[in-house]
């Protein structure tokens, strides 16, 4: 009798040499990534006609975990590990450059979108860069990836030279290499931003390709996936796309042309054609916030096609992550979690507000530039506790009074104050009320907006008072397992286009 392969379609007859739509592998070269030390298995292709059924599904749903017709106690489990994989996992091919070990915000997206898109049916192929000199590790967070693919590759960016050496020296003197973390906004950065294109990681760009084209060929992703900072990251996912003829979705975490700081006159018309072939390529393309849509559409007009690919999918939080023990600071305790620069005069202006607040504690989660960190130490409220794991800034955060958010200059929105609207204690935003920020704020009841010492000591007094009332309203749509289910679904619309 005939049998039916209720996922993929394919005849019972001659399937051993047949490709199959479905799982883009042949039947035999599943069956030969059965270790050929075990012979139960193979004993049982022959003894039993439950290896075939097994395959076509027997006329039922073929999910892992149900292999139907399967009567071997012995070896089902060690097929079903063996094939899960292979056979009932969609998979997408992410190219990001900022993945686990290293940290800060730049790395919580996409190992957040990674860590749940398996629940979801999606199976991540990472193609990022080899170890690097960086300014912030968190090496926690690579048990978030457990579920994914990585696939680490070379480059010849500064920071991965930088890293080579310092193994290399390592070697050299008998001893470990330790990694050491590079200055944050150092000069040499920011002038290899401004010599190269269209960033400073244009060096893996080579290797990124490689590495894609492999994976393509191996894994046969179903959608390709880039996400910027670094826009080498884009370039080689349009590139991949362009080749392969899968759908791509271009995923921008901060604004383009050249992020915050305005790339030179020289570069600009450069950046806009590379942008505008970014966008035609893609399918879909995500920003983080309104303000990054915005300014995509200030750089490239209305001719692009923008309009109909573009979609907000919005930072968020893990309530996984959230699951620690508060750890409680001493006086009114505003935490601010995060590296600051580029801020000095917002921190100016809040010091000189805290002096009327003398039970008021500051307290900096991160990093700072010099000229911050100098505000900072002058004055006898704040305490600069330094670099701190993500998972102890989250014990910090709940453990709050309050939180305090300065956004970055020309940033919408950060990545911190949606995790401070997860760890659900009361915000407060120094800054403008038409800021993105603020409109975020009030769109959950979190917090006040602030801008003068006046403003500040009574936001602090509503917030004594009744902190409950910035607390109450639902915020499941910033929860990182819903919106790796959105994409996830963006995913499945375009693999099955």
């Amino acid at each position: 009798m005939t049998r039916t392969c209720t996922g993929c379609r394919c005849r019972d007859g001659r399937r051993s040499r047949r490709w199959c739509g479905h799982t883009g592998l042949s039947l035999r070269t599943v069956w030969a990534r059965v270790p050929s030390s075990t012979s139960c298995l193979r004993s049982c292709r022959l003894r039993t006609t439950c290896w075939r059924w097994m395959l076509t599904g027997s006329g039922r749903i073929l999910t892992p975990g149900n292999w139907c017709g399967w009567r071997c106690r012995r070896c089902a489990p060690r097929l079903r590990s063996i094939c899960r994989r292979w056979w009932a996992m969609n998979r997408v091919l992410v190219l990001a450059y900022y993945t686990p070990p290293l940290g800060l915000s730049g790395v919580m997206r996409v190992t957040k979108l990674c860590k749940y898109l398996p629940e979801s049916g999606w199976e991540p192929v990472i193609i990022t860069v080899k170890p690097v000199a960086y300014y912030g590790y968190d090496p926690e967070l690579l048990g978030d990836l457990e579920g994914s693919v990585l696939i680490r590759t070379g480059s010849l960016d500064a920071n991965r030279l930088i890293q080579i050496v310092r193994e290399r020296a390592g070697v050299r003197s008998g001893g470990r290499s330790a990694v050491v973390p590079v200055r944050s906004g150092s000069r040499w950065s920011r002038l290899l931003n401004f010599i190269l294109l269209p960033d400073a990681k244009i060096g893996w760009l080579p290797f990124a390709l490689q590495a894609g084209r492999r994976a393509i060929a191996e894994y046969q992703p179903r959608v390709i996936f880039a996400t910027a900072p670094p826009w080498t990251a884009l370039l080689a996912g349009v590139r991949l796309a362009r080749e392969s003829g899968l759908p791509f979705v271009a995923d921008f975490r901060d604004p383009w042309p050249a992020g915050f700081p305005e790339p030179p006159f020289y570069q600009r018309p450069i950046l806009r054609r590379m942008l505008r072939r970014i966008v035609e390529t893609a399918a879909v393309v995500l920003v983080v916030n309104p303000g990054t849509g915005e300014r995509l559409r200030q750089a490239l007009g209305d001719d692009a096609g923008l309009e109909a690919k573009l979609e907000v999918l919005e930072n968020g939080f893990d309530p996984q992550e959230l699951a620690v023990e508060p750890e409680r600071l001493e006086g009114f305790s505003l935490v601010y979690a995060g590296n600051l620069y580029e801020n000095r005069q917002e921190i100016g202006a809040l010091v000189s507000a805290l002096q009327a607040l003398p039970d008021v504690r500051l307290y900096l989660a991160g990093d700072a530039d010099p000229a911050s960190r100098g505000l900072l130490a002058s004055s006898g409220q704040a305490v600069l506790l330094g670099r701190v794991s993500h998972s102890r800034a989250v014990a910090l955060m709940k453990g709050s009074d309050a939180l305090l958010y300065l956004g970055k200059p020309k940033q919408p929105v950060g990545l911190k104050l949606y995790e401070y609207l997860g760890v659900k204690r009361p915000v407060i935003v120094w800054g403008g009320p038409d800021d993105e920020a603020a409109r975020l704020v009030a769109e959950f009841g979190a917090g006040v907006v602030c801008q003068t010492g006046a403003e500040l000591a009574s936001a602090v007094a509503a917030i004594r008072e009744n902190p409950a009332q910035f607390t109450s309203r639902d915020r499941q749509r910033l929860d990182r397992r819903f919106q790796a289910q959105r994409l996830a679904g963006i995913f499945q619309r375009l693999g099955a286009g």
